[in-house]
């Protein structure tokens, strides 16, 4: 398995869905906005970043954010439809 760097998209991305997949929730998205509450805090309080790489780190959280919640939403629908 590759390694992934922190900070990057893929990054938090794997985060999301490992903690995702580790709780069993009937409200997934729920669940993925307080993963997400939870990285942007340890972003925002880890006194090892600079600023600039401080927000390059949130939007990619936030991309992260979307790439996972649009593909659970695709999965539950799908799962609804059968």
């Amino acid at each position: 398995m590759a390694s992934v760097l922190f900070g990057t998209v893929e990054y938090y991305e794997g985060e999301i869905v490992h903690y995702l997949s580790n709780r069993y929730s009937s409200d997934k998205e729920d669940v993925a906005k307080k993963v997400f509450a939870l990285l942007e805090k340890e972003i925002l309080n880890s006194f090892l970043f600079e600023d600039t790489l401080r927000i390059q780190c949130l939007h990619n959280l936030l991309k992260a954010f979307g790439k996972v919640t649009k593909k659970s939403i695709v999965m539950n629908k799908e799962t609804a439809a059968t």
